[in-house]
């Protein structure tokens, strides 16, 4: 557990005020939304066993999502595990009673250190930093045409569904008049660069998933995953024909897609040891609340472990990092919490994004190593892309075209003009 530091010299106390629409980050380690429903001869026995099927569902959920599936195989059998030590908090919500029958929804919290020790155990790797959130825009098109706000049962299924807390999490908008005014369906579905740039901006995002439906015949349902990013786009498509209730199917739908998104961040972000490295790094800051603000928000970066203060100055303090994973890892983790790492390679700095230009900070930028095309290692131990020793390797995270027909030709909408064409195979 990181240490929460204090000084005697750190006497004002600032904290940092978002707005309400920004993007906030989840909690990889708590699962949401587990539906139970339990029969049993009374209902203090239904009870009993829907809260302990829905822990431990939750816990292979949350298992399942902090690795990667191709070491699934390697976890622990649910049942075998003493899964109550493992849980931190249970919340539970919308419980309904009958004769011998329980029904509610769950939230449950693990506890980090213990599950991590736990997937440790079996040797596989792990990610519990979360990519940054994206704005999730779902629009459904059926037989009464197209729809992006309002209630409808597609945007209903994404609201169903843990999406805070994955590791490619993603915000529903508000779809409030504002919303409406800014884009409708047809912008939406277009991909309209400057529409989704404000939608961007009002949630405090920099990545859209348009997420489309195509539900005008019963039994088939076509889903279209457009993902516009600041430096590039690409889509996942889906079909099933299964003849069941479009919103099952949805289901089935939005778990995919989701999973598409986490495993892509895993192979770049996923961690194989808790092997602590220590890096030095000079903080400079521009005001007493500024060094606070940096301090919080170094505490809170998910790969640091421990922050020590070497030297305290009016401008500028030496920390020691205690890390995991490897310096990309950590300088993309000191990105997300809206710290700067720069410098050089020997003489590394750190800052707040609002304050690191003023300060001469800027991102530190590895050099080419001669007749290979590739950047040294911030550590100057390998080239970045080649392995690194307890982690996995870092590759670019770019989004590729996933294409799963079911059955018969896909019967999937043909992407809007603005869009990047997906790959389609046809069985």
């Amino acid at each position: 557990m990181k240490n929460r530091l204090c000084s005697n010299l750190l006497f004002v106390l600032f904290a940092l005020s978002f707005a309400s629409l920004s993007a906030q980050a989840g909690n990889v380690f708590e699962v949401q939304k587990i539906k139970v429903d339990a029969s049993a001869a009374s209902t203090s026995l239904a009870r009993a066993a829907a809260l302990r099927d829905g822990q431990t569902k939750a816990l292979s959920m949350a298992m399942r999502r902090l690795t990667k599936q191709e070491e699934w195989e390697k976890l622990p059998d649910i049942q075998a595990l003493d899964f109550e030590n493992l849980v931190e908090g249970l919340r539970i919500s919308d419980e309904k009673t009958g004769p011998g029958r329980y029904l509610a929804t769950l939230s449950v919290q693990f506890k980090p250190g213990p599950l991590r020790e736990l997937l440790r155990g079996v040797g596989v790797a792990i990610t519990e930093v979360q990519s940054q959130p994206a704005l999730l825009l779902p629009v459904l098109e059926d037989l009464a045409g197209l729809q992006s706000w309002g209630e409808h049962w597609w945007r209903q299924e994404w609201a169903a569904h843990d999406i805070d807390n994955s590791l490619a999490p993603m915000l529903l908008p508000l779809g409030d008049l504002e919303d409406t005014e800014i884009a409708n369906a047809e912008d939406i579905l277009i991909g309209d660069p400057a529409k989704l740039q404000r939608l961007n901006e009002r949630y405090g995002t920099d990545t859209v998933v348009v997420a489309h439906a195509l539900a005008d015949v019963d039994g088939q349902l076509g889903v279209t995953a457009y993902i516009f990013g600041a430096e590039e786009s690409d889509v996942i498509v889906k079909t099933y024909r299964t003849g069941t209730p479009h919103a099952q199917m949805a289901r089935r739908a939005i778990d995919e897609v989701m999973g598409i998104l986490a495993a892509r961040w895993k192979s770049v972000a996923a961690v194989v040891s808790d092997e602590k490295q220590v890096l030095q790094v000079r903080a400079s800051y521009t005001s007493l609340s500024d060094w606070t603000r940096l301090l919080d928000r170094l505490n809170a970066v998910d790969l640091v472990r421990e922050v020590t203060i070497v030297e305290l100055t009016k401008n500028y303090a030496y920390v020691d990092l205690a890390y995991i994973g490897s310096v990309p890892q950590l300088t993309n983790n000191l990105d997300q919490n809206e710290l700067v790492l720069g410098g050089s390679l020997t003489a590394r700095q750190v800052a707040n994004v609002e304050t690191a230009k003023a300060l001469g900070v800027a991102v530190y930028v590895a050099p080419i190593l001669p007749d290979t095309g590739l950047a040294t290692d911030p550590e100057g131990a390998a080239p970045l892309g080649s392995p690194v020793p307890g982690v996995a390797p870092v590759v670019s995270p770019v989004i590729t075209p996933a294409v799963s027909p079911v059955g018969a030709p896909p019967v999937v909408p043909s992407p809007p003009p603005n869009q990047p064409q997906a790959i389609r195979e046809i069985p």
